[in-house]
C-alpha cells in the first residue's frame, strides 16, 4: 500500500474526487474494473475519518443488472420476497432485494486506492478556479493543485421552497440484535411494518434477518422533525420485546436522508467538474432511494470516461418528479395519512409493480392503475394544488402563447364568445385594475387633500390631451400611437430585464405595428369613426405590396431586436402576435393588453407597491367601477359610431397613466 504523499503547489492529478461516500466510491470500483485507474495520479479531499462503514445500503435488481453494475462481489444478503406487515408475504422475482454492508464497500475502494498513487487531503474544498482548458485549480487546507477531472459528492444546497415543494427529513436509527430464540424468518425481509405508535408521523419499523437470530431493526421516520435516540430507542425497546426473546445489541445504524422536492443549487465549473450523489440529483425525494441509481450514474461515467465524451445524464421524467411532490405534500401537511396511504398501496398494488414504479419503470397506464388505488379525494386535491402552482410559476408570456391557439381554435367552431369571456374579467380584474392604481404609484400622497389634487392633476392631463383631439385628430392619433409604444415597450422590458431605452422604445412600435397592420382592413374600419382624420386616406388606400414591406419590416426588426438580446421573450411575443393575425384585431390587442402587458404591469406595482393583490383590488376599485361604468355607457346607449369617441376618451385616459407608470419604474429601479 503506498502511502498517502503531502501535495505539492501546483501538483497536477488526473482525478480528484470529493468525498468518499457511496457515490464516489462506486465510481472508484467501476474505474478500476475498466482499467481506467492504472496509471493515475489521484487526490482525495475527505475530512471525515470514518466513511461509510456503519451504513447498509439495499436496493432491488435483477441478477442480470447485478452483475452488469459490478456488485456481485459486495452483496452480503439478498432475499426474493418480502412482507409488508398485516399483508401477505408476496415473492419479487425476477427482482431480489440485495443488501450492500457499508463497511463491505468502504474496504474494497480503500484496496482498489492501494493500488495507485494517491494524495489525501483530510479538510474541506476552500476555493475553485478554472485556469484552463483541460485542468481545475482547486484549493484545500492551505495547499493548491491541479486536476483534470473532479467528481464532486459533497451534500448538496436545496434552494428555497416553493409553495408547492416540501422538505421531510427521512431519518432511521436501528439495532443489529442478537436474539437467544430463532424468531426470526431469513427467506423474506419486512419493508413496513407500521404497527408503532405514529407519534404525529409517517413511522415504521424495517427488518433484514440475516440469520433466524440476526436481524437488523430499523425504525424509519417520515417527518419534519428528525428521530431522536430517546425516541428510538423507546420504540425499538417496545417492538423487540414483542419477539417475546432476550437479546443482544450488536451495532447501531443512524442515518438522515433528505427527502427535498425542490431544486438543487450547484455552481457549474464546466464539463469537467461532475457533481455525484444526491448532489447530482440521484436521489428520489419521495423515498430517499439512490444506491441502485447512485451505481447506474458510476457505470454511465465510466463509459463516458472511456470513449472521451461529456456523460449524458437522462433527466427525470417529469411526471415521476410530479408523483414525488405529491407524496412529500401529503406528508408533509397530513402526516398522519402516510400509514393509510402505504398500507393501501401494498394491499391493493402487486409489491413487483410498486417496486417497480419506485424504480420508474412503470407505464403511464401502470400508474393510473396504481393512483386509482390510493385515497382518491387526497392525491386530487395535493394534485390540483401543484398543478396551480406549476402554473404560477410559468413566465406570464406563457398564458398568451398558450391561449392564442386556443383562440383560434374556438374562433373557427364559431365558439369565439367563449374566449371574450376569458379575457373580459382578465381586462377588468386586472386590465383597467392595474391603471387605477396610479394614485399609489405616487410618493407624494399622504392626505386626502392631496389625493384630490392628483385625482384633479391626473383628469386635466387628460383634459387637455382631449383638446389636442379637438384641434387635430392626426396628431393626437400619432401621439397616442407613440406614447402607447413608449410604455408597451417600457413595461416588457423591464419584466424580462432588459436595458430599457430607444429599443425599448423600438420594440414598442414594433408590436403595434404588427397588431395593426396584419389587420389593415379592421384597422381602416375603425380609424373611419374616429371624425377629421387625414391619416385614414393613408391607412385606407395602402398598396399592397407596401403593406406587404411593412409587415415583413416590422416581424424583421423584432427578429434582429429579440437576436441583439438574445431574448427568448422578444421572439415568443412575435410568434404568438403573428397567430393572433388569424384572429381578429380587438381580440389580438386583448390578448396582449390583458394577458401579458397587463398582468405583469399589476405583478410590478405588487412588488414595487409590496402590497397584496387583495389589497391592490380594493384600492382600485372606486376607480375600476368608474372606468367600468365609461365602457358600458358607450356599448349599451352610443350608437354604432361610438368607437371614434370611445377610443379619443381612452387615449385621454392613458396619457396620465402612461406618465405615473413611468415614474414609478424609475422610482423603482433606483431604489
Amino acid at each position: 500500500m503506498k502511502q498517502p504523499a503531502l501535495a505539492n503547489t501546483y501538483s497536477v492529478y488526473d482525478f480528484l474526487f470529493i468525498g468518499l461516500g457511496a457515490a464516489n466510491s462506486l465510481l472508484i470500483l467501476s474505474l478500476y474494473k475498466n482499467g481506467l485507474l492504472d496509471g493515475k495520479t489521484i487526490a482525495i479531499i475527505e475530512p471525515r475519518s470514518k466513511l461509510t462503514d456503519d451504513k447498509t445500503f439495499c436496493f432491488w435488481s435483477t441478477k442480470e443488472e447485478l452483475f452488469s453494475l459490478n456488485l456481485e462481489e459486495l452483496v452480503s444478503c439478498s432475499w426474493q420476497q418480502i412482507e409488508i406487515t398485516g399483508i401477505a408475504k408476496q415473492n419479487i422475482q425476477p427482482l431480489s432485494y440485495y443488501q450492500v454492508k457499508g463497511a463491505d464497500l468502504s474496504n474494497k475502494t480503500k484496496e482498489i486506492l492501494s493500488l495507485s498513487e494517491v494524495t489525501y487531503f483530510r479538510s474541506t474544498l476552500d476555493n475553485t478556479t478554472s485556469t484552463g482548458s483541460d485542468y481545475i485549480e482547486v484549493t484545500t487546507g492551505g495547499s493548491v493543485f491541479r486536476c483534470h477531472k473532479v467528481y464532486d459528492s459533497r451534500p448538496p444546497t436545496f434552494s428555497k421552497l416553493q409553495k408547492n415543494e416540501s422538505r421531510l427529513y427521512q431519518s432511521f436509527y436501528g439495532w443489529k440484535i442478537k436474539t437467544d430464540k430463532q424468531v426470526f424468518d431469513t427467506s423474506s425481509m419486512v419493508l413496513m411494518d407500521f404497527k408503532i405508535p405514529q407519534n404525529g408521523y409517517t413511522q415504521f419499523i424495517y427488518v433484514l434477518p440475516f440469520e433466524s437470530d440476526t436481524a437488523l431493526v430499523e425504525l424509519t421516520r417520515f417527518g419534519k422533525e428528525k428521530l431522536t435516540k430517546e425516541e428510538a430507542h423507546t420504540i425499538l425497546r417496545d417492538y423487540v420485546q414483542e419477539l417475546d426473546t432476550t437479546f443482544e445489541k450488536l451495532e447501531d445504524e443512524v442515518g438522515v436522508i433528505p427527502m427535498h422536492s425542490g431544486k438543487i443549487e450547484v455552481a457549474d465549473f464546466g464539463d469537467n467538474w461532475i457533481n455525484m450523489g444526491a448532489r447530482a440529483n440521484l436521489l428520489k425525494c419521495s423515498t430517499g432511494y439512490a444506491f441502485h441509481s447512485m451505481t447506474e450514474d458510476a457505470v454511465l461515467q465510466t463509459k463516458a470516461l472511456k470513449s472521451n465524451q461529456k456523460p449524458a445524464r437522462e433527466a427525470r421524467n417529469g411526471r415521476f418528479s410530479f408523483y414525488g411532490r405529491l407524496l412529500l405534500k401529503i406528508l408533509s401537511n397530513t402526516p398522519l395519512q402516510g400509514k393509510k396511504v402505504f398500507e393501501m398501496l401494498f394491499k391493493k398494488v402487486p409489491l413487483i409493480n410498486v417496486l417497480r414504479f419506485l424504480r420508474e419503470k412503470t407505464t403511464l397506464s401502470e400508474e393510473v392503475f396504481i393512483f386509482s388505488k390510493l385515497p382518491k379525494k387526497l392525491f386530487i386535491t395535493a394534485a390540483l394544488k401543484d398543478i396551480y402552482h406549476q402554473i404560477n410559476r410559468l413566465p406570464i408570456i406563457t398564458l398568451p402563447l398558450i391561449f392564442t391557439p386556443i383562440a383560434i381554435l374556438l374562433s373557427f367552431l364559431q365558439f369565439e364568445f367563449i374566449a371574450w369571456g376569458i379575457l373580459a374579467p382578465g381586462f377588468l380584474s386586472v386590465g383597467l385594475a392595474h391603471g387605477a392604481l396610479d394614485h399609489l404609484t405616487s410618493q407624494n400622497i399622504i392626505t386626502s387633500k392631496q389625493l384630490i389634487c392628483f385625482v384633479l392633476s391626473y383628469l386635466l392631463k387628460g383634459a387637455l390631451f382631449g383638446l389636442v383631439w379637438w384641434f387635430s385628430s392626426d396628431v393626437a392619433l400619432a401621439l397616442f400611437i407613440l406614447y402607447s409604444a413608449w410604455h408597451f415597450g417600457q413595461a416588457d422590458f423591464k419584466e424580462w430585464n432588459l436595458k430599457q431605452g430607444w429599443q425599448s422604445f423600438l420594440w414598442g412600435v414594433i408590436l403595434l405595428t404588427v397588431i395593426l397592420f396584419f389587420h389593415a382592413e379592421e384597422l381602416s374600419d375603425i380609424l373611419k369613426q374616429i371624425p377629421n382624420l387625414a391619416a385614414l386616406n393613408l391607412v385606407h388606400e395602402i398598396p399592397h405590396n407596401a403593406l406587404l414591406f411593412i409587415q415583413v419590416l416590422s416581424v424583421s426588426s423584432g427578429l434582429i431586436l429579440a437576436r441583439l438580446n438574445k431574448s427568448t421573450y422578444l421572439l415568443i411575443t412575435l410568434i404568438y402576435l403573428l397567430m393572433a393575425s388569424q384572429l381578429s384585431l380587438l381580440m389580438a390587442f386583448g390578448i396582449y393588453f390583458v394577458l401579458q402587458h397587463s398582468i405583469n404591469g399589476w405583478n410590478h406595482l405588487s412588488v414595487g407597491l409590496k402590497k397584496e393583490s387583495s389589497v391592490m383590488w380594493k384600492n382600485a376599485f372606486p376607480f375600476t367601477i368608474g372606468g367600468a361604468g365609461i365602457i358600458f355607457y358607450f356599448l349599451l346607449f352610443e350608437d354604432e359610431n361610438y368607437i371614434g369617441l370611445f377610443f379619443s376618451i381612452l387615449s385621454c385616459l392613458s396619457l396620465p397613466h402612461v406618465f405615473s407608470m413611468h415614474h414609478f419604474y424609475q422610482f423603482t429601479s433606483s431604489k
